[in-house]
């Protein structure tokens, strides 16, 4: 059985009650909106990487001051397993990509790459570097904080200078607290005047 069309106005009474709605927009794309977060996230959690974090932070204690200067760990590429007749084999150790300021400082770092991969495989694990591939560009400033200054102690004659001004003080306890706090002022115009 054949069904009627509509008439004009049903049609169009139909059509503005079911098209009425506009199509929402959108939603901006999510790489914006994440990308800020995920660039903290790796900063913070760079040291939990595959040991380049770890190299970066006792990069000096592992190479020596001289060539920590030259160089820096950029990262680990992982090695490849070795394809054979009977499928993969062992994966092949990797290499450790380290930048350099330019070509001399290369090629010392070259001079002393045997050296190198054997210390930086103590640290990681055997086999974890089996060669360097180095990259040339800027290297990070490292900004180091200048050393504590240590206070110089007193005197003999600061000291017993200290020790008489406080002789009429009579309770013991307030005494032994001014002398601590007369020491710590006299250390503190010592560290001041050279």
């Amino acid at each position: 059985m054949k069904r009627p069309l509509p008439s004009l106005e049903d049609l169009l009474r139909i059509l503005r009650t079911t098209y009425t709605k506009r199509m929402p927009k959108a939603p901006p794309p999510v790489k914006k909106q994440v990308q800020p977060l995920l660039k903290s996230l790796q900063t913070r959690f760079e040291q939990m990487d595959d040991g380049t974090g770890k190299l970066k932070n006792r990069w000096t204690e592992i190479v020596g001051e001289f060539l920590s200067k030259l160089c820096e760990p950029v990262r680990i590429i992982k090695g490849r397993a070795a394809s054979n007749k009977l499928g993969a084999g062992p994966a092949t150790g990797g290499a450790l990509e380290l930048r350099v300021a330019n070509s001399t400082h290369a090629t010392l770092i070259l001079h002393h790459a045997p050296t190198l991969i054997d210390r930086i495989n103590l640290f990681l694990g055997s086999k974890t570097v089996e060669r360097l591939r180095i990259i040339q560009g800027p290297l990070a400033v490292h900004s180091k904080a200048p050393p504590i200054a240590r206070p110089k102690p007193l005197s003999a004659q600061q000291e017993l200078g200290l020790q008489q001004s406080l002789s009429d003080v009579e309770d013991e306890k307030v005494r032994k607290s001014l002398l601590l706090l007369g020491r710590s002022i006299l250390k503190r115009h010592n560290m001041k005047t050279p």
